[in-house]
């Protein structure tokens, strides 16, 4: 399962956004030019002005709200397909391991890569990572109480499950390695086989 698999752009806005997405996964915000994004996504210079007059910030914004719903939409449904919650982690770990793996280590996660980066910089992009980060450990926690986990523990087990991943997928990134993920999903393995289940 690859785990950020855009949706098929079909109009100028939605290419523009697709682009950047790509494009922040793999040089960041700041390491991403306007002229980048319009050459990547085929639409005309006139045509980004027109959906996003904000400029490259609101570009931006829209971009992660895109990423975010997407990966959040994974997380669901990897969770509906799973038989436990062991499997449903797992499914994270290795749909993560194999998106990056695809991209040779040059993806990262679009959201982390932006908000290392502009936290400090920009309030827009920094509550647009925020809203995106917290949408996932929302749904993790959903996933963890499918089977069993109850509310209150799902709740800080979602946030130890993506700092994790999200922190194993930095390391992988870096390394050029799959194992940190690896490692990862036996660490949260370990770690469900702790919790009481109702």
């Amino acid at each position: 399962m690859l785990f950020l698999v855009m949706p098929k752009a079909t109009d100028s806005k939605e290419k523009t956004l697709a682009a950047a997405v790509q494009l922040f996964r793999r040089q960041g915000f700041y390491g991403t030019a306007l002229q980048d994004i319009l050459a990547a996504g085929g639409a005309p210079r006139g045509s980004l002005y027109f959906h996003f007059p904000g400029g490259k910030e609101e570009i931006g914004e829209a971009a992660l709200r895109l990423a975010g719903e997407t990966v959040r939409g994974r997380i669901a449904l990897a969770a509906q397909a799973a038989a436990s919650a062991e499997i449903f982690l797992t499914r994270l770990a290795r749909g993560m391991a194999a998106d990056l793996e695809s991209s040779g280590f040059n993806d990262g996660c679009p959201i982390a890569t932006t908000a290392l980066e502009t936290s400090a910089q920009s309030e827009a992009l920094c509550h647009a990572t925020r809203r995106a980060f917290q949408s996932w450990e929302r749904e993790i926690a959903r996933g963890l109480e499918r089977f069993g986990i109850s509310s209150d523990t799902a709740e800080g087990l979602a946030t130890i499950v993506l700092s994790q991943l999200e922190g194993a997928l930095l390391l992988a990134r870096t390394y050029h390695d799959p194992r940190p993920l690896q490692h990862a999903e036996q660490a949260l393995t370990l770690l469900l086989l702790a919790q009481p289940r109702t």
